[in-house]
Parts: C-alpha cells; structure tokens; sequence
C-alpha cells in the first residue's frame, strides 16, 4: 500500500513538472459568423494598460507579439508601420496604445496597412500580490480578434493568471517573475485563439 501511494505521489510530480501551468481561469468567445480562412496578415495593436505599472501594456504586447510569430500560422505585420499606419489614418501623435478605433477608420487602417484582422488587447492587473511568505505574480487580460472590413469581434479571450509554486510543499513548478508569466499567458491566448479559430 505505502509503495503504491509513493509511486502515485511519483507520478504527480513527474506530471506537474512536465505540464501543470500557473494557476490560471480562461474564457473565450467565437463569432460563428467569421470566416477565419479570410485572415492572412494582421496587425497587432499596442495593448491598452489599465494596470499600476505603466510598462505594462508594452510588455505584455511584445510577449504577446512573440507568441503570434512563434505560432507562424498568419502573417503579423511589422508593429512600427502598423502603428504609423494607425497614425496617419487617425491623424493623431497620441500613443496609439490610448487609441480607440472606430469601425470606420479600422477599416481605413485594413485597406492602407492590407490586413484583414486587427488584434486588440487590454492589461487589467500586472503585479506582484502577497501568498504566504511569498510573492507571486498575478496578470489578467482581455484579447479581442476584429474583423477589419466590418468592425465585428471574430475572437475575444480573457485570461487571470497568478504564479506560485503547483505543489506548495516541494515547490514544484514555481513562476516568480511577471515577465516568465505574461509570457505563460499570452501562449495560452494565442494558443486558445487557434484552437478555437482554426480547429475544426
């Protein structure tokens, strides 16, 4: 009995190091209306940050950007002429994070930047919170897919993540720093977005 229960006790460990994640609660919406096979190139605007840290939104949009590289299923248009796109079309020397799109100029921006689809992001929490003795990580974020010609939202997910150790007792699996879980977080995104967008 005890060998078995040691042997059980193997195989959780073995299981969370090799793929538990964070503590992480997802939600995800698809458009049953969109078209996913129109969408060949894209642009990424930069997130909207509603967190207390200011670089929050830049950093959670490169990690973000780097996801969608690495998934190479679309093509990603440059972000520097995305954003001058934006600019030009907006006439506006805002940041374009603080931008808000109407469906009319998001259209103007498909046409001049040739996208088909705009990603669109908010950070709502990106800091350190108190476990125990300890400090984690916590980020929560909202992603929408738009369709540029129209406006509509093809794909939006949300994401609560917060770090720490899978199994408290050995500390297994433990995410310390913001960066190792926006990066987390933004594969899961992207990864849901595909599952959901492309999976039939």
């Amino acid at each position: 009995m005890a060998r078995r229960m040691l042997f059980g006790f193997v195989l959780l460990l073995a299981s969370c190091a090799a793929g538990c994640s964070s503590l992480v609660s997802t939600r995800s919406f698809l458009n049953p209306q969109a078209d996913f096979a129109f969408y060949k190139k894209v642009g990424l605007m930069p997130f909207r940050n509603q967190a207390e840290d200011r670089l929050a939104g830049e950093k959670v949009t490169e990690n973000f950007m780097t996801e969608l590289l690495i998934a190479g299923e679309l093509e990603v248009m440059d972000p520097g002429q995305f954003n001058a796109v934006v600019a030009q079309v907006v006439r506006s020397n805002a940041p374009t994070s603080t931008l808000e799109l109407s469906p009319s100029q998001l259209s103007q921006v498909a046409s001049v930047a040739g996208v088909q689809g705009v990603f669109t992001g908010t950070v709502h929490d990106f800091k350190l919170i108190q476990l125990g003795g300890d400090q984690y990580p916590m980020i929560s974020m909202t992603v929408k897919f738009i369709d540029a010609p129209t406006g509509t939202v093809a794909w939006q997910g949300s994401i609560n993540a917060t770090g720490g150790p899978y199994l408290p007792v050995v500390s297994i699996g433990e995410t310390f720093t913001l960066g190792e879980l926006s990066q987390k977080s933004c594969a899961i995104v992207v990864k849901d977005f595909y599952k959901k967008a492309y999976s039939k």
